[in-house]
């Protein structure tokens, strides 16, 4: 018989799956922001035509390509 109780076979599998699950939730996170900041150059890059055409002004698209990565 094992010197250690059953139970921390489970209890490992556990953490391994939490830590599993916070690396995947972070490389979510990166994904999101790579997206965002590339979104928002390109938003930087419109034309006050283009910005017409979607409903914002030059102002708005400013305040919003400025943002950092990190900030929704």
């Amino acid at each position: 018989m094992p010197a250690y109780p059953l139970i921390a076979i489970p209890r490992r599998r556990f953490v391994a799956a939490a830590v599993l699950a916070a690396l995947v939730g972070f490389g979510r996170w990166c994904l999101l922001c790579h997206a965002r900041a590339a979104q928002r150059r390109h938003l930087a890059e419109l034309e006050e035509r283009m910005l017409d055409d979607v409903g914002i002004t030059p102002a708005q698209a400013r305040a919003e390509s400025t943002k950092p990565w990190w900030r929704a």
